[in-house]
């Protein structure tokens, strides 16, 4: 089975949201809930405080815990490039792959009392070429494509940093390259 994902460049992102924007408006996602988020974080204190963004959305997982989780099997690995789906119709609305997945990508829809998610576009990528996130992105920070692809040619990146679960969890299908601080324990999830 082939296996896509994403590669984010943290290096490159000035934390403007277009990305998350981009995917809120291609997926009609209600106000207040995102299938692509952009999270600040800081590390260190005054006068050293440095800051990072990361993007991030379903990972895609080689193991996903939301499909472990799913009585129904609504949520599902797509045969041909390893994504993992949302079958809508056979959803039941019990936020278990919620609970189950450590990346929190999962979202409860309640006008609707189903779950979805992040489908790395699968519907839309081969007509418009890339992800919604990707396409939108003006300082090219995220990629989409063959996950064995993206990790040669991003030798740097890796799928762990700090503020993020353990990888070993789910062997997320996206990884990170960032600067060295993106490793450092003493992080802080900024509000904005």
């Amino acid at each position: 089975m082939a296996r896509k994902g994403f590669y984010f460049d943290s290096t490159r992102c000035v934390d403007c949201k277009t990305c998350q924007v981009a995917c809120k408006k291609k997926f009609n996602v209600p106000k207040l809930l995102n299938f692509r988020t952009v999270d600040g974080y800081e590390v260190g204190s005054y006068p050293n405080a440095r800051f990072y963004s990361i993007s991030h959305a379903c990972n895609h997982c080689e193991n996903p815990a939301c499909v472990r989780s799913c009585p129904t099997r609504a949520m599902y690995k797509d045969e041909q490039d390893g994504t993992i789906q949302h079958n809508d119709d056979i959803c039941i609305g019990c936020r278990a792959c919620i609970m189950a997945c450590p990346y929190g990508a999962p979202v409860y829809l309640p006008e609707l009392g189903i779950v979805n998610k992040c489908n790395a576009c699968i519907d839309t990528r081969e007509a418009d070429g890339a992800t919604t996130c990707e396409a939108s992105c003006g300082m090219r920070a995220i990629e989409f494509g063959d996950f064995d692809d993206l990790v040669k040619r991003h030798p740097d990146a890796v799928q762990q940093i700090s503020c993020m679960p353990d990888a070993s969890l789910t062997n997320p299908s996206t990884i990170i390259k960032g600067r060295d601080y993106t490793q450092e324990r003493d992080y802080r999830r900024l509000e904005m």
